[in-house]
C-alpha cells in the first residue's frame, strides 16, 4: 500500500516560519508499528514553547495540548482523538524542540 504524501498549502507552509521549520513525522496507529500516519509538525516557536512552559507544571494536559494544537498541521482531529497517537506527537515535539549545545567557559 502506498503511502499517502501529505502536502501543505503555500500560505501554510508561510505561517509555519518556511519549509525549513517543517517536519514529517511517522505515528504508529498499533502497538506492532504495522501502520503508521505519517503528520506534518512545524518546530515549536518561542510564543508557543512560552505557552507550554506557562502550564508545563501546574497543568501537564493543557500544555500537552499547547503544543500538539500550535504545532500539527496535518490530521489534527485524529491525533487528538485517540491519546496514544497524542502522546507519540507530544514525544516527537519535544524531540524537535530547538536546542543548540552550549559550552560553559571561566571568565
Amino acid at each position: 500500500m502506498a503511502k499517502e504524501v501529505k502536502k501543505l498549502s503555500e500560505d501554510q507552509i508561510k505561517a509555519a516560519g518556511g519549509a525549513e521549520m517543517l517536519r514529517r513525522v511517522e505515528l504508529p496507529l498499533d502497538d506492532n508499528s504495522d501502520e503508521v500516519l505519517e503528520v506534518v509538525v512545524c518546530v515549536p516557536d518561542r510564543r508557543t514553547m512560552g505557552q507550554y512552559l506557562k502550564y508545563q507544571n501546574a497543568n501537564p494536559a493543557k500544555a500537552q495540548e499547547i503544543l500538539v494544537k500550535n504545532c500539527l498541521l496535518t490530521d489534527r482531529d485524529q491525533v487528538l482523538a485517540d491519546d496514544a497517537l497524542f502522546l507519540t506527537c507530544v514525544s516527537a515535539l519535544a524531540e524537535i524542540i530547538p536546542i543548540r549545545e552550549n559550552r560553559i567557559k571561566k571568565y
